[in-house]
């Protein structure tokens, strides 16, 4: 969890980070405790007040998306709070026929997948005196007293209906839920005062992360958006939410005439972290190997956490191809960056089927390795907008609910005309498609 403290003309004073340190997890559970970021978060506010003599504070609330909290009636939380990459509501997503998994896909724009809260609620006990909740607004609700979630948040829950932007009635009967059990739905720029007596605010509930990230470049225009971080995902600012069933795109609603839709993968910078660990290497080394990128045919296919898009099949495995007497080292570690970028370089060109761009908007910490930066963008065959500020992702926050549009600096990156991948991300395809 982060905190940025910006002044009022939005330049960045302080950054507190606390790591989550209450973490449940199995093959299948992956829980963490909102107990505990509340209480980080109220802990670093407080922090930034005293350090700073603030006198006055806007707090903009920014989540990851797809989360479960469940609660009683009086908003006490029931159990931990279960994030995507939980994978209970495997069951109830591969009992349901193709149809049904369509019908709730094409209503609600959320992919059919564990990372899908609808499918969670299924396998998960629910009662009538149980209240669904999300980390927002169980953040919300202790800041400030409401009991609210922002549209944004709400889509990607596979319960918002995309043609009538309310609660989707179809989902809540099928899951024995009225709409009282849940939140209510607002706009992204709603805010409320708090409800703490030494943290006097307004409290804007704010948006989540994946849209943030697309208004740190809402200064440019055709600019697709990808973020690296342990996954990845490629995301644009759309009119209309176009969905896909073939390529199971998610479809979420921002504001009125802004829908995000996107293609999320599990892997993204944790290819990298586990070739560091496997190979006892560093991110320089890798760095290197993306410099130099040696001769070789070796193929890796990057699923070590199974993966979303472009594949949407959790059990997948990752897996070499073509290794021989001559794979050197170095070799081997390229196939792992090549096998992480071309995996991204699916969900791009599946995207740009869906929505016209004409450069990209990068993000994540892999991208300050020079190499590294270059290579992607030689691979995707895009012009490459990385920002210099640091914490970018947060002053997309501030972009979207104060409906502000900041000039941003860019590192700008080209592709370069003499770099052929055409036959290496071939034979990746033959491989990553053999079972299709």
């Amino acid at each position: 969890m982060k905190i940025n403290l910006f002044t009022p003309t939005n330049e960045l004073l302080a950054a507190v980070t606390y790591a989550h340190s209450e973490i449940s997890q199995n093959t299948t559970l992956f829980e963490l405790s909102v107990d505990e970021i509340y209480t980080n978060l109220t802990k670093g506010l407080l922090k930034l007040k005293k350090r700073f003599g603030l006198d006055e504070l806007e707090i903009v609330l920014t989540t990851a998306m797809h989360s479960v909290q469940l609660l009683t009636a009086d908003y006490a939380p029931i159990g931990g709070l279960v994030t995507w990459a939980d994978q209970r509501g495997a069951v109830s997503l591969n009992s349901a026929s193709l149809a049904e998994r369509q019908a709730q896909y094409m209503r609600t724009g959320t992919p059919s997948h564990t990372m899908n809260p609808f499918y969670k609620l299924r396998d998960l006990d629910l009662s009538e005196a149980t209240f669904i909740g999300s980390l927002k607004d169980v953040i919300f609700y202790r800041l400030t007293g409401e009991w609210a979630l922002d549209r944004s948040n709400a889509a990607a829950s596979g319960l918002l209906n995309l043609a009538s932007l309310d609660w989707d009635w179809e989902s809540l009967v099928r899951l024995g839920l009225a709409p009282a059990q849940l939140p209510r739905l607002v706009e992204i720029d709603y805010s409320a005062a708090s409800q703490l007596t030494d943290l006097p605010a307004r409290v804007t509930i704010g948006t989540s992360d994946g849209i943030s990230s697309n208004y740190v470049f809402a200064d440019l225009s055709d600019v697709a958006v990808l973020s690296i971080g342990t996954s990845h995902a490629v995301r644009v600012i759309a009119e209309k939410p176009n969905v896909n069933p073939a390529y199971q795109n998610f479809a979420y609603y921002i504001k009125e005439d802004a829908y995000l839709l996107g293609l999320p993968s599990n892997n993204g910078a944790d290819v990298l972290a586990w070739a560091q660990r496997i190979f006892n290497c560093s991110f320089e080394e890798l760095d290197q190997v993306a410099s130099q990128r040696p001769k070789g045919r070796e193929i890796f296919l990057p699923y070590i956490n199974g993966e979303r898009a472009p594949k949407w099949d959790e059990s997948l495995l990752a897996e070499f191809f073509a290794l021989s007497r001559t794979s050197s080292r170095e070799s081997v570690l390229y196939a792992i960056i090549l096998g992480m970028m071309f995996n991204i370089k699916q969900n791009v060109e599946a995207l740009a089927e869906l929505a016209d761009f004409s450069a990209l908007g990068v993000v994540g910490g892999v991208m300050k390795l020079p190499h590294f930066s270059q290579l992607l963008c030689d691979i995707l065959g895009y012009p490459l907008y990385i920002p210099t500020l640091e914490n970018a992702e947060t002053l997309g926050s501030i972009s979207v609910a104060h409906h502000q549009l900041f000039q941003n600096e860019y590192r700008v990156l080209q592709p370069n005309p003499t770099s052929d991948f055409k036959e290496h991300y071939a034979r990746y395809l033959e491989k990553a498609n053999r079972d299709n």
